[in-house]
């Protein structure tokens, strides 16, 4: 790399470094759990906070902003005489998603967050005009029928269903939500706010439709990002080949020809350039009687390092760092044989204490 590439490369890190990025800060509780996008989990809080009725206090705000979004600007009526239902029966046995029940109409609403929309909305339809339909009382008349697709992308669902977008429904909630803030629960609408945002997380997961300064720059900086992504390519890969000649060149047969002699119940294995979660690794675990620790060769910040950890509870990490085993970190420039040679060292000074800790 000549001077005056190093030069253009480093404007440009400045140039991006100096862009106002937008990125989500903290976890929401539904990412801390896991299950940020259980369409079943989504279903049911939505459900709690379409009920009028239910301890939230925020009325009417999630079922009017609904049928809003949905073009459907209905007069709810009286909310003493709504209810909710997740996952109700159609006659074939499948079930709609969420069923709002109300004095003059009949909201049902089929969630998709991941999934296609591969649903029999046919049966779905028929299910809902069915629950429109007076039942004993012939003198009152049929409820009007609303039928939702409520999905993270656009649909062209069929059968009288409407499509709305997470997207769009949260532009009309926090549209509506101003008025009823002093009123309702402040639980609830933290946990409401929080389910938004989890929400706008994941659709807004593959987009970047939050920092389009961010793409105006890559567009206008084109050939310098590919050059500069071009050698961060290069190095990565140089890395990974040293991570295969380090392999190479760890005495595997030694190790284990040192654990034998030790007369105890012993273990060495080796995972050669496994992948996790888009990353290479070199890994050897060590076991002396019940003492088993991992030691890992990755890549981190463009250089080499070694790490270990223990899997039981027997913990000698103070131990070894009085020897000298800890993490380190290995210079570009290190040869595969040399930095082998320190790897291997370590393992044998492992062994040695975990021999001294297990008579």
């Amino acid at each position: 790399m000549t001077e005056q590439e190093k030069t253009e490369l480093q404007k440009l890190v400045n140039d991006f470094a100096a862009l106002k990025i937008k990125e989500k800060s903290g976890k929401t509780f539904l990412e801390i759990a896991k299950i940020p996008h259980l369409e079943n989990v989504w279903s049911n809080i939505l459900a709690f906070y379409l009920n009028p009725n239910n301890e939230h206090n925020l009325f009417d705000l999630i079922l009017k902003s609904v049928l809003e979004t949905a073009g459907k600007p209905v007069t709810i009526g009286n909310f003493k005489n709504i209810s909710v239902k997740t996952e109700h029966p159609t006659k074939l046995g499948k079930r709609i998603d969420i069923v709002v029940f109300a004095e003059n109409f009949i909201l049902g609403i089929e969630n998709k967050v991941n999934a296609g929309l591969y649903n029999d909305l046919k049966e779905y339809s028929n299910t809902i005009d069915d629950l429109a339909k007076p039942s004993d009382d012939l003198a009152k008349p049929s409820r009007d029928a609303y039928k939702i697709v409520l999905s993270k992308n656009k649909n062209n669902p069929k059968y009288d269903f409407v499509n709305i977008t997470y997207s769009d429904l949260i532009k009309n909630i926090k549209k509506n939500i101003g008025d009823l803030v002093p009123y309702s629960d402040t639980k609830y609408l933290l946990f409401l706010f929080d389910f938004l945002k989890n929400i706008e997380n994941n659709i807004n997961s593959q987009s970047m439709v939050d920092n389009l300064n961010v793409i105006d720059f890559f567009h206008q900086n084109t050939d310098k990002v590919n050059k500069l992504l071009k050698y961060h390519n290069k190095v990565k890969s140089d890395l990974v080949e040293k991570m295969k000649k380090i392999y190479s060149h760890i005495k595997q047969e030694e190790i284990k020809e040192i654990l034998t002699k030790l007369g105890k119940k012993t273990e060495f294995n080796s995972f050669a350039l496994f992948t996790s979660e888009g990353s290479k690794y070199i890994k050897y675990n060590i076991v002396v009687n019940p003492i088993s620790l991992f030691l890992q060769v990755g890549i981190s910040d463009y250089k080499l390092d070694s790490y270990y950890w223990f899997v039981n509870d027997e913990d000698l990490t103070s131990k070894l760092q009085e020897k000298k085993v800890m993490r380190k970190f290995y210079e570009y420039g290190e040869t595969p044989e040399d930095i082998a040679a320190e790897i291997t060292k370590q393992i044998e000074i492992i062994i040695s204490i975990f021999d001294d800790e297990t008579k």
